[in-house]
């Protein structure tokens, strides 16, 4: 129950790169189902958001869950991490 809340939770955070841009919102979490750990985000990017050189699949960026460098209001990532 406690890792449902915690995707509830985050599913509703926009997510920021460490240098101040805004790059989307949450749109799916994957996970492994045995342990529970999280493997990856998917992210809606923002109109202002360029993503170019980007690998969009179904118009979301996936992102390793190792990329998450902090969770507060927003979800700040590494966005080199993402390329």
């Amino acid at each position: 129950m406690q890792s449902e809340q915690f995707t509830h939770n985050i599913r509703r955070k926009r997510v920021m790169s460490t240098d101040g841009k805004i790059i989307g919102q949450i749109r799916n979490i994957s996970f492994d189902a045995p342990t529970g750990q999280l493997k990856a985000l998917l992210i809606r990017p923002d109109a202002g958001f360029d993503a170019t050189g980007y690998k969009l699949e179904n118009e979301a960026i996936t992102l390793p869950f190792e990329a998450v460098k902090d969770i507060t209001d927003f979800i700040v990532v590494d966005r080199y991490m993402l390329r």
